[in-house]
Parts: C-alpha cells; structure tokens; sequence
C-alpha cells in the first residue's frame, strides 16, 4: 500500500490553546505552493484524514481543493502527542485507498520512523513537507520512504 504524510503549513505562534492555532497567511500560501508543485505526485490520494487542529484542518481544505478530494475526514489519532503506533496501526483501514494524512511534529517522524523501522531516528518535517509510504501492510519496520 502507499500512503502519504503530511506536515501542516507554518501556524501562529499565540492562540488561546494549541488547538486553536491557525496557519499564518505564509502558512497558507506555503501549503497551495506545495500541493500545486507536487500535484502530480499526489494524484492518485483518493482520501485525506487530518488532526482535528485548526492548522491541520486549514492545510488540508487546502489540498482537498487542489487535488479535487471530497473524502476529508478528521482522526484524534493524529495529533501531535498521539501514540505513533495506534496511528500507524490506524492506517489499515486504508490498504484499499490511497490516503494522505496531515499532522503535526513530532507524529508525523515518528510514524514515518517508525513504518520504517527507525523508531528511534526520526527525521524532522519541515512545515509542508510529505513523505510518501510504501508498504505491503502499514506496520512497523514493513515500509520504505521518499520525502517529496
């Protein structure tokens, strides 16, 4: 299966509580700039799952309008202190789609750390930035990786 991860683009830095931080008009732009540059590669998702944070939901209308998804659906399993392997095991109900899932640091390494087998060496993502999963089955150590 292949599946894509998703930072958020650049947010505020003040907010009356972390959820609420909404992404910057830089933040914004960033995310349009990354989807448009890599709408080819990522046009066989057929589905967007995303921390229900304000940022991660703005990014991902964002790249649901560029890349023409209607399937947009929100996960607690993927914010930012959630437990990378329940996220990670959570990816099975997918084999059958393509997703992209969009997300905060530090989850967004940590599962791509861990599909990988490098739990304990994830790479940070910079906002914006996707990596691209393949794996026979969305379990730890099965997948390989290509950051975009």
């Amino acid at each position: 299966m292949k599946f894509y991860l998703m930072r958020h683009g650049e947010a505020e830095i003040y907010a009356l509580s972390d959820k609420a931080r909404q992404l910057t008009d830089h933040g914004a732009q960033q995310v349009q700039e990354r989807i448009n540059t890599l709408k080819a590669s990522l046009s066989n998702i057929d589905c967007i799952i995303h921390s229900p944070y304000v940022r991660t939901t703005q990014t991902a209308k964002i790249a649901a309008d560029i890349l023409n998804i209607t399937n947009v659906s929100s996960s607690a399993l993927w914010v930012p202190n959630a437990d990378p392997l329940c996220a990670l095991e959570s990816i099975e109900a997918f084999v059958e789609n393509t997703p992209l899932f969009i997300t905060h640091m530090p989850l967004v390494a940590l599962v791509e750390a861990h599909c990988v087998g490098e739990k304990n060496y994830p790479m940070s993502f910079e906002c914006c930035e996707v990596s691209v999963l393949d794996a026979e089955w969305p379990a730890a150590g099965l997948g390989t990786f290509k950051r975009l």
